[in-house]
């Protein structure tokens, strides 16, 4: 008795010879014209085929993968950059975002085409303090090396120091006039030093008509008035006859 297990599942391979038989009986039972093709060359080729379709689709996948990946060669970024002390008078903090896919390779900025510092918050934020009125270039890059610009304004930054509208003496008294634009006379900063290195205090302030009073010395004073930005008139009033 044979022993042997047999899998029914198992199809039996037949050798090339029955075979082509077999498919030579299967042709003249459909009437249909023997085949001339031998049937190891149709398994030789039906081989060839599955090699090529497997490399086909390879090629397909880094294809594929290429087109998705193409258009981050020609990402630019995107700069956003937001003013957060809109009404200082001293300087133009702004805050800029660097919104990109890819890493950013670098962030630099220049106010009417000199450098300015920036602050690095993290790899896409940066802080900026202009210390002046003119346009500001803000310049991102990517590491794909595609980079963007953006322009922005400063403006309403007080620069200059106040302006001295008129003077005029009257009844041993000598008055100023003077004004200032954007951060406006700082009346409580305001001194004089005579020439033997004295004190001189105004004799009083008129900040509606933005007029200072003075007496009239003696001897040369040297009056300094600021601005609440910093910047300083210097006026110097001598005795009259």
């Amino acid at each position: 008795m044979d022993n042997t297990n047999t899998n029914p599942d198992k199809i039996p391979e037949l050798d090339s010879e029955t075979a082509n038989q077999l498919l030579n009986n299967i042709f003249a039972e459909c009437e249909v014209v023997p085949n001339a093709i031998p049937l190891e060359t149709l398994e030789s080729w039906g081989n060839f085929k599955k090699t090529e379709f497997r490399l086909g689709r390879v090629i397909s996948y880094v294809v594929l993968v290429i087109l998705v990946l193409l258009p981050l060669l020609f990402f630019r970024p995107t700069i956003i950059a937001q003013r957060t002390n809109v009404d200082s008078t001293d300087n133009a903090v702004y805050e800029i975002q660097v919104r990109t896919l890819l890493p950013v390779d670098g962030v630099s900025a220049t106010i009417d085409g000199t450098p300015v510092s920036l602050e690095k918050v993290n790899s896409k934020n940066y802080m900026v303090a202009i210390p002046q009125n003119g346009t500001l270039l803000i310049k991102a890059t990517s590491m794909n090396g595609q980079y963007s610009v953006k322009k922005y304004e400063v403006t309403h930054l007080d620069m200059d120091k106040p302006e001295l509208i008129r003077s005029y003496t009257e009844n041993g008294y000598i008055n100023i006039v003077v004004r200032d634009t954007y951060s406006g006379i700082d009346y409580d900063g305001i001194t004089g030093t005579g020439s033997d290195g004295n004190t001189v205090e105004p004799e009083s302030v008129d900040k509606d008509n933005e007029t200072i009073t003075f007496k009239i010395p003696s001897q040369p004073v040297n009056i300094m008035i600021p601005d609440h930005s910093g910047n300083t008139l210097e006026i110097l009033i001598s005795p009259t006859e």
